[in-house]
């Protein structure tokens, strides 16, 4: 039997009564939110996170539960354990494959800090060491199925490659009993891949969380020297150790006496323990507990390579249906944990701007181009017409007709000043008296209309005829020296 003594940092995924408040006057409560999740009750507290089960609720009504880890508020406050942890966990959301829990969210609200995983429904391997050593152990073809499928999962986090292509060189560095995860169906599942990472950077500690984790780590984790994948293989083998004994592999009083063990591998052997314990299963497990990195198994995948060629040529059988049968057997049905108690979870609907159908917006714009056409239009017709209206009305105001007969019979070209545009709401000054020369250019006639090209004007840009209808030809003829015929009111002297 497995007397495990450490505080479990990891909690694990398995269904326990709710926690009464006082117990942890920390916790969230039933109901309470969290990001997107609604909890339904906590699973279990740890020295570094609390766990709880959660719904979720997508769009049509669709539900699913979770499991939430929330990192507790004293470590919520140290900015550099936050930071790496949320960092490990993106690493872990890419990592998908049957023998690891996935990530399915992460995140911040406020000051709280949570990952969120899918739900195995199911108990921690550290449970079922406890409730296995009740009936004689756990069975050793169970114990073998056990450890090949850590196996995997591990072979797959060491070889994980990043979207460039390069490996993300991942170690979890904590492989341990309340890591791996067993459900009901014969499903084995490892979780926290890079919390033990983000637990190593912080300054705040709990007393016994060490002390748990010393009796798992690799030698050359303990002295503090660098890792690599072969220190997840050392732990994996102590995990094998204790599910084919029964018994812990590194025990000792203290934590430095127990630093000294682990770091000098003195263990008892698996067949000193267990009488009649296998030769083969004892050299595949005394050579994943070598000291020296080099004579240890290369690869999680060779140790799990070894695992199958021990059970092929020893009659055991590595089924997962077997571990749900044992699983049944040790802990009965246990029923799917559901949310019925709980206040419907109301969506946050965020209100979607205006969608203007294709058509209307078209519509709209063309209507909105005619529109400013038209005013354009206008304005121009008023800034360039209405100053020359004025001043055509000003001169016929000026000039009142004469009788008929007094008319002059013939007419000089009329002297034309450069037309000005006034806009309309400007006052247009009268021209002044003084006589404006003659361009020099010869006059062109439109319709028999003479039509002068003043000084200055742009190129190619002449008077418009006018529309107005011309006077019939006076009869009389016009005085001496050519000018105009004045009437006598206006005649100087």
């Amino acid at each position: 039997m497995i007397d495990e003594d450490d505080t479990v940092d990891a909690p694990q995924l398995a269904p326990a009564p709710a926690a009464s408040p006082s117990a942890a006057p920390a916790s969230l409560p039933a109901g309470a939110r969290l990001g997107r999740y609604q909890v339904i009750r906590r699973l279990q507290r740890g020295g570094m996170a609390e766990l709880y089960l959660a719904r979720h609720l997508a769009e049509g009504g669709y539900e699913k539960i979770v499991a939430v880890k929330r990192v507790l508020p004293h470590l919520a406050e140290d900015e550099i354990f936050v930071r790496m942890f949320l960092n490990e966990a993106r690493l872990a959301a890419a990592l998908t494959h049957g023998n690891i829990a996935q990530v399915l969210d992460f995140g911040s609200e406020g000051d709280e800090h949570y990952l969120v995983l899918e739900y195995v429904h199911g108990c921690s391997l550290h449970e079922l060491l406890r409730a296995s050593g009740k009936h004689g152990g756990v069975p050793l073809g169970c114990a073998l199925t056990i450890v090949h499928e850590v196996a995997a999962a591990l072979h797959y986090a060491h070889d994980k490659a990043g979207p460039d292509g390069r490996p993300l060189g991942l170690v979890h560095r904590d492989v341990s009993p309340s890591n791996v995860l067993v459900s009901y169906d014969g499903e084995v599942k490892l979780v926290d891949f890079g919390i033990a990472k983000a637990t190593a950077h912080t300054r705040v500690t709990r007393s016994g969380t060490i002390k748990g984790k010393l009796a798992y780590m690799a030698p050359e984790q303990v002295r503090g020297e660098a890792i690599d994948r072969r220190a997840d293989v050392f732990s994996l083998a102590v995990v094998a150790y204790e599910l084919c004994t029964g018994r812990r592999c590194f025990v000792a009083p203290g934590e430095f006496a127990l630093i000294n063990r682990v770091a000098a591998g003195r263990y008892e052997a698996p067949s000193s323990v267990r009488p009649g314990f296998p030769a083969a299963l004892e050299a595949i497990i005394a050579r994943g507990l070598s000291v020296a990195v080099d004579d240890r198994f290369e690869s999680a995948r060779a140790l799990q390579l070894a695992i199958e060629g021990f059970a092929e040529g020893h009659g055991q059988r590595l089924s997962k249906v077997a571990l749900s049968e044992m699983m049944h057997g040790l802990f009965g049905h246990v029923a799917y944990p559901t949310s019925d108690a709980l206040p419907a979870l109301v969506p946050v609907v965020v209100a979607a701007p205006e969608i203007v159908e294709p058509t209307r917006a078209r519509s709209r714009g063309r209507t909105t181009a005619m529109l400013a056409g038209g005013a354009l239009v206008v304005g121009l017709g008023l800034g360039i017409g209405l100053p020359r209206l004025l001043a055509d009305d000003a001169r016929e105001v000026e000039a009142p007709s004469a009788p008929r007969e007094a008319a002059p019979q013939e007419v000089a070209p009329r002297e034309a000043a450069p037309a000005v545009i006034t806009p309309p709401s400007v006052d247009v000054a009268p021209a002044p008296s003084a006589p404006v020369p003659v361009a020099e250019t010869p006059p062109e006639t439109v319709d028999d209309e003479p039509v002068v090209i003043p000084d200055g004007a742009p190129a190619g840009r002449r008077r418009p005829p006018r529309t107005k209808p011309r006077k019939p030809a006076p009869t009389s003829s016009a005085p001496p020296g050519g000018h105009e015929y004045l009437p006598p009111s206006r005649r100087p002297g």
